[in-house]
């Protein structure tokens, strides 16, 4: 997969995938978007395995490059409830 093509995830798939990051071995999985971690998985960035979906060394290495150290969990806690109060199920 081209880097240009991995470097265009949607907010969906990006906060997809910082979920899978958070995920520790063992743990009941974080709401993943089926459909984002469907994309991540052509692009290489997350695979599904016997105990869920979870991210692969490239999507980690993705996740290094796009989002900023400073980022906190608290900060992507927050982009993601303001993204779903702006879509109601």
């Amino acid at each position: 997969m081209t880097p240009d093509k991995i470097e265009a995830l949607t907010a969906d798939q990006l906060h997809a995938l910082q979920n899978l990051a958070e995920r520790q071995p063992g743990q009941d999985s974080n709401f993943v978007n089926i459909a984002a971690a469907l994309a991540l998985t052509r692009l290489g960035l997350a695979r599904r395995g016997g105990s869920g979906w979870e991210i692969t060394p490239l999507g980690r290495n993705h996740l290094l490059h796009v989002v900023p150290p400073s980022d906190t969990s608290a900060d992507i806690s927050a982009d993601i409830s303001a993204d779903a109060d702006s879509h109601p199920r």
